[in-house]
C-alpha cells in the first residue's frame, strides 16, 4: 500500500546501496597521513582529522539521477574531540568538478546543526542555515543523520526528529557523490550508511477557490 506524505504519494522505496563496512567494495578512501587517517576495520569506517585548519570529506559514487527523490541515512559516532565547536556529518550533491557541494552537520558539543551549500574551500558560501540551541545530542553515542529529498524540498532529521526543511533551489544540484564530513580535531566512525531512491507522485489537491467553483 502506498505511503502518503506531505502531498506526495510514495509508491516504492528501493535501496541503491547499504554500507556496513564489512569490506571496501565501494572504494572508500583509505589514507594514513600526518594530517589525517581513514580506514575500514571491525565493521566501521574510522576517520580522523589531525590538521589545524582543513576540513576533510570521504566520498563514494551513488547511482542517483538528476532530481531523483531519495533518502540518505547514516549512523555517525564521535570518537574524540579537541574542539567542541568543530562539526561532523554528511556531504552530498557535488557538482561535476567536485568544487561545490552541500553539508549537513552538527557540532561536537551536540548543540548546533549546520546545513550549507558551499564552495569546497569555503571561500564562497551560497546558502547557510544555522540551527542553534537544538536539544543537546549525546555525541558519544551514535547519531542518526537522515536527509530526505521529496519533490521540491529537502527534509533534515537528527535521531529521527525533523529539525529543518528547505527548498532544493538553495542547494547544489544532486550529483553522484555522497559522503562524510569532518573538521579539525575530531575523530569519528560509522558502521552504517544507506542510500534509497523513491518513486513518488505529486498529489493533486484542490484549493479553496477550485472547490467552490467545481
Amino acid at each position: 500500500m502506498p505511503i502518503i506524505s506531505e502531498l506526495y504519494q510514495i509508491d516504492s522505496v528501493q535501496s541503491l546501496f547499504k554500507e556496513t563496512f564489512s569490506d571496501n567494495k565501494r572504494k572508500w578512501e583509505v589514507v594514513e597521513r600526518e594530517s589525517e587517517t581513514a580506514e575500514i576495520k571491525a565493521g566501521n569506517y574510522w576517520m580522523k582529522n589531525k590538521s589545524i585548519s582543513d576540513w576533510n570529506y570521504y566520498k563514494t559514487k551513488s547511482m542517483l539521477k538528476q532530481n531523483q527523490d531519495f533518502i540518505l541515512e547514516s549512523d555517525i559516532e564521535l570518537v574524540e574531540k579537541e574542539d567542541a565547536y568543530g562539526h561532523f556529518g554528511l556531504v552530498w550533491g557535488f557538482d561535476e568538478k567536485l568544487e561545490n557541494l552541500n553539508r549537513f552537520t552538527i557540532s561536537a558539543d551536540g548543540r548546533r546543526a549546520l546545513i550549507m551549500h558551499f564552495e569546497k574551500d569555503h571561500n564562497r558560501v551560497f546558502h547557510r542555515f544555522h540551527i542553534r540551541n537544538t536539544n543537546k545530542y549525546h555525541v558519544n553515542k551514535k547519531i542518526r543523520f537522515s536527509l530526505i529529498k521529496l519533490g521540491d524540498y529537502f527534509h533534515f532529521l537528527i535521531n529521527k526528529e525533523k529539525i529543518y526543511c528547505a527548498h532544493v533551489s538553495m542547494f547544489c544540484k544532486t550529483g553522484n557523490y555522497i559522503g562524510f564530513y569532518i573538521e579539525p580535531g575530531l575523530s569519528i566512525k560509522s558502521d552504517y550508511i544507506e542510500l534509497k531512491k523513491m518513486k513518488t507522485k505529486e498529489m493533486l489537491v484542490a484549493n479553496g477557490i477550485q472547490q467552490l467553483v467545481s
